[in-house]
Parts: C-alpha cells; structure tokens; sequence
C-alpha cells in the first residue's frame, strides 16, 4: 500500500462518518434500553458524548508526536491513579475500581495510556525489539504492571484487554513470532492463576464450562442475554417494544446493551452494529498501514485494536460464545469514563490520520524543554543570590 504524505492536513472523513454513526445508533438503543426507568441516563449520556467530542477534537488538533514524549508521565500519573484506587476507591460491581463516582474509573483510562505508552516504546525499539532482553522481557514488565494493577480491582476483564492490546502491537511492531508465542502463553498462565484466585471469575469460569456441556447452565445473566436476542428473530420486535429489559435482563444499559438491540432491532440490527465495527476498524488499520513514522503506526494501530477489542468481547459474551466479563459495548454502553477513553482514542486516530502538518514536533519538543530548563536554571540562581 503506497505511504500517505505525512503532511497531510485532512483528517479521515469516513472514520469520522462511522464513529458519528455509532454514536448515533448507541444513543438511540440507550434510550430504548433506559426509556422504562426514566431518561436520567440517556441525558447523563448525551451530556458524557458532549465532553468526549471536546476531547475528541482536543486530541485530534495536538499533534501526535507530542504523545511519544508525554508517554512517560502519563504512564506515572496513571499507575498512581491505579494505585490509589485500591486504598481510596469507591465500589463498583464488587469491584474497587473508581474515583470521585462510579462514572470516573482509572483501569479504563489505563488502556489507552498503556497504548500510547506501548507504542512510544516499541518505536523507540527498532531492530532490538526482537531481542529478548530487550523486546520480550521489558514488554512483560510493561504490560504486566499496568494490568496487574488493574487486576487487583479486581478487574480482570479490563487487565485481559489490556494484554491482548499490548501482544496484538508487539506483533504488528514486527516482534519476533517466538517470543510472542512464548508472551502469549506466560500471559495465559498467569491470568488462569488469577481466574482461579478469585471466587467470582472462577465462579465464572466453572459455569461456563458446564454450559458447554449442558446450554441450561449457562450463568444467569448470559443466559437472559440470549434468550433476548433470540426473540428478536430476524427483523426484532420494533425499537421501544421489547419487554425483557424491563427487569428481566440485567443491566439492559451498560454490559447487555447488544442483548437489548438484538431483541428490538433482529438479527440485521446486530448485523449493524457488527458492519459499523467493521467498517471503523477498517478505516483504523488503513490509517496504522498508511502512516510513515513507526509511533504513529502503532499508535493508530493500538487505538483501533483497544476499541475493536473490547467490542468484540462484549458480544462474544452476550452471544455465551466465552465466559461472563463485565465489558462494555463501545459507543453504546452507559458510562463516563468509557465514552471520555473511547472518543480521545478516535480523537487520537483522526490526529494520526491528518498525518504532522508544517513543523518538526520532536525539534519543537526539543527547543521547549531546553528553554524550560534554562527558566528553572535562572530561577535557581536567583533563589540561591536571594538567599545569600
């Protein structure tokens, strides 16, 4: 595929189409799926789209080699947030996993600063990354603090995804096919400890092993689920008229959300919201394929892959293809942090898309910490002849 310029000052016009359309499709199920308790949600909802579209816009005017160098402290200021939602966090779900609200969560925001961080540090890699000490090795302390933080929540599904996000950019930086297939399989032994040190995901997991076996075991939420869907058929029971999120289906409007547009809107409705996936990540990977520089690559590439991913396992889930997580559908879930993470990750991909207009940002980067750190140095002399 030809290299697009990286000059190029125009954003990808169909990935904005196509995350518009998502959002619209999500809010139009969310307030099917919340019309019977109220529209409170539906317009806590609007009002988080409204802050991700200005985050949106924000990440997408910076130019994204600034991110390479603000990778480090954000990395540091997320592993604090991590770290201090374990002694001052607010239960969610049985999970100790927010701050000031059950809507602001830290493990969310944790999967697209580890992103951004993975990716600066994969670029910074080059034809060293296939060495061991110093590709497969760093890159499972890195992505192993990250999630392991995030699994002491404990919050296992989020930790998952940050893993598969991490392995999936490993592979496409190039990374040595041995040493992921050696990352993959620690990774699958220490997230199977984990599974079984914790009651509800081995709960979890000894159900769904039984309902391979037998269908009428399914756990109780996964099995509302399909019963759902499958009432749906094939054209639905019309947007507003299904009857089993009204106390039947658990959480109709964070992890069930699919369940509810497949009884509403049938089997073409989930097909929709499958092509809308479809179509977004394909415009994602076109930008990470088309981009020139190594970071912005990956970071293109990351972003889409977080998204993809966790659209993915909400489904599977609700379909009862994998075990229960309790995973969002991106773009349709209700939640602040998750809505405020997804659209800075479009933002993110649509400041990749419009490639680094005019300026060299690393030399801009460069002049700017020189000239902070003459002030800092001219302040110090001051204090130090005050003092005197």
């Amino acid at each position: 595929m030809k290299k697009r310029n990286s000059k190029n000052e125009h954003i990808d016009y169909l990935l904005l189409v196509f995350t518009l359309a998502l959002l619209a499709y999500g809010l139009l199920m969310l307030y099917s799926a919340t019309f019977y308790v109220g529209v409170r949600f539906w317009r806590q909802q609007l009002v988080w789209i409204l802050l991700g579209s200005v985050a949106m816009v924000v990440m997408m005017q910076l130019p994204y080699p600034l991110w390479r160098h603000l990778a480090l402290p954000a990395m540091f200021l997320t592993l604090f947030l991590l770290f201090l939602v374990l002694f001052l966090g607010e239960q969610v779900l049985g999970a100790q996993r927010s701050l000031l609200g059950a809507s602001v969560q830290p493990g969310i925001l944790a999967r697209l600063v580890a992103v951004i961080y993975i990716a600066a540090w994969l670029a910074s890699k080059g034809e060293q990354l296939n060495q061991v000490h110093y590709g497969l090795v760093p890159f499972a302390v890195i992505t192993g603090i990250v999630a392991g933080f995030v699994a002491l929540q404990p919050d296992l599904s989020t930790a998952l995804l940050v893993v598969v996000t991490g392995v999936m950019m490993f592979f496409f930086a190039g990374g040595d096919p041995i040493q992921i297939f050696l990352s993959m399989l620690m990774g699958s032994a220490a997230f199977s400890l984990l599974v079984w040190r914790f009651q509800h995901a081995r709960s979890r997991l000894v159900a769904y092993m039984q309902s391979l076996k037998d269908p009428a075991q399914m756990p109780y939420h996964v099995q509302r689920a399909v019963i759902a869907i499958g009432e749906g058929g094939i054209f639905g029971v019309g947007i507003g008229s299904g009857r089993l999120k009204s106390g039947y289906l658990p959480f109709p409007h964070t992890d069930s959300v699919f369940a509810v547009i497949g009884e509403e809107m049938g089997f073409f409705g989930a097909l929709l919201v499958l092509l809308l996936f479809g179509l977004f990540a394909y415009r994602g990977y076109r930008i990470a394929i088309s981009t020139p520089d190594a970071f912005g690559s990956l970071l293109a590439f990351g972003v889409t892959t977080m998204i993809l991913s966790e659209a993915l396992l909400n489904i599977m889930v609700m379909v009862g293809v994998v075990p229960f997580t309790g995973t969002a559908l991106p773009f349709f879930s209700y939640g602040g942090s998750e809505m405020l993470v997804t659209l800075s990750g479009v933002g993110l991909l649509l400041g990749v898309s419009r490639g680094c207009p005019r300026r060299d940002w690393d030399a801009v980067w460069d002049s700017w910490r020189r000239d902070w750190g003459a002030r800092l140095s001219r302040l110090s002399r001051r204090t130090g002849l005050a003092s005197r």
